[in-house]
């Protein structure tokens, strides 16, 4: 299920460039305003790299992560950094953008409602214990065909979820 990056309402499957609900369309970030950047990344702490992606450096409300439930990460997004939802205990699912190249050491730590996780391809670089503490997450679906260079080998450290490599979303 895809969820708005802007309002959380789900999509019903669909990759939709355009929500039903609040009619946020999906573009390039290049073309959006810094008002509508900043209304995107409200929930985050976050900074602009230099190639023009976008670093989550940490939640700012974890009770605003929390309402949502299921949350879409903006697709402008290339790196999580280490512990950036940390303790967003009833976060049930994160939808991670195509283009997400990054994953800090304990990202999710402690998302104990977290019930549903995949993993993009473009995703090179995964921290050690990223889903620490994620009790209900009981398997993660990797677009890889197997595990990457990049990835810790202690990745799954405090998560006992399956892996299913070469998944489809």
């Amino acid at each position: 299920m895809i969820v708005c990056p802007m309002c959380g309402m789900p999509q019903l499957g669909e990759k939709s460039i355009k929500c039903k609900f609040c009619d946020f369309e999906q573009k390039p970030v290049s073309e959006y305003t810094e008002k509508e950047i900043s209304d995107l990344m409200a929930s985050y702490d976050y900074e602009v790299l230099e190639d023009g992606g976008y670093r989550i450096i940490g939640v700012k409300n974890i009770r605003d992560i929390a309402l949502r439930g299921s949350v879409s990460m903006p697709h402008f997004v290339t790196e999580v950094c280490e512990e950036a939802y940390s303790c967003c205990k009833f976060l049930a699912r994160i939808e991670l953008p195509d283009g997400l190249r990054s994953i800090g050491n304990y990202a999710f730590n402690y998302c104990r409602d977290m019930f549903d996780m995949f993993i993009p391809a473009s995703v090179t670089h995964m921290g050690k214990g990223v889903f620490n503490e994620c009790y209900d997450l009981r398997e993660i679906r990797c677009a890889a065909p197997e595990k990457p260079e990049g990835w810790d080998d202690a990745w799954l450290d405090g998560c006992d979820a399956t892996v299913q490599w070469g998944a489809d979303e």
